[in-house]
């Protein structure tokens, strides 16, 4: 009986006493997603992995859609970054970050109106890989508890065709700036 009086102690303890240290140590690994910054045409996802004190490597891809006048620029691809963080030797506080991306983009004009484009002949679809250069500015606050919250003013410059169907020019120039607030783990 105190043998199994102790091993209920332990596990109730134990458990606790990890709960209440959170996170004492910097974090080494973080995972986030940032779908807002879709409202304006871009969105993020990513795991980060700590090279430095104050310096990660993002791994993780890019979301593109808008819409416009009946032109839809659509797609995604996978990328890689760099943060640099200025808090207290830790990564959180205000965060500059570059990347680049491989963003395949498909555009769709069908549902535009023939005069508005005043085009012909007319494509409706066409699809076309960019290179996708990024930069990112934000603050990142970091909980005891590991998870996070990093509001961020960012812009991804697509390099590729210009336009990529009959009329998505002002589609394809409006993309790029987003505002949005990336939502993650850190571990």
């Amino acid at each position: 009986m105190k043998k199994l009086v102790l091993l209920v102690l332990a596990g109730w303890v134990v458990p606790q006493s990890v709960i209440a240290q959170g996170l004492r140590e910097v974090p080494h690994r973080f995972v986030f997603v940032q779908p807002l910054g879709l409202i304006f045409g871009v969105g993020t996802v990513g795991v980060e992995f700590r090279l430095g004190r104050t310096t990660t490597l993002e791994i993780g891809g890019v979301g593109v859609y808008s819409q416009e006048d009946g032109v839809r620029i659509y797609g995604g691809g996978p990328g890689i970054g760099l943060r640099k963080y200025f808090g207290e030797a830790e990564v959180a506080g205000f965060v500059v970050g570059g990347r680049v991306d491989g963003v395949w983009l498909e555009a769709d004009n069908s549902n535009a109106n023939r005069r508005f484009l005043a085009t012909n002949p007319l494509r409706d679809r066409r699809d076309h890989l960019y290179l996708g250069l990024g930069l990112l500015l934000g603050y990142r606050w970091v909980s005891t508890g590991g998870w996070f919250a990093e509001p961020a003013l960012s812009y991804e410059y697509f390099a590729g065709p210009r336009p990529l169907v009959p009329g998505s020019q002002d589609v394809q120039d409006g993309l790029g700036l987003s505002l949005g607030v990336a939502l993650g783990l850190a571990w």
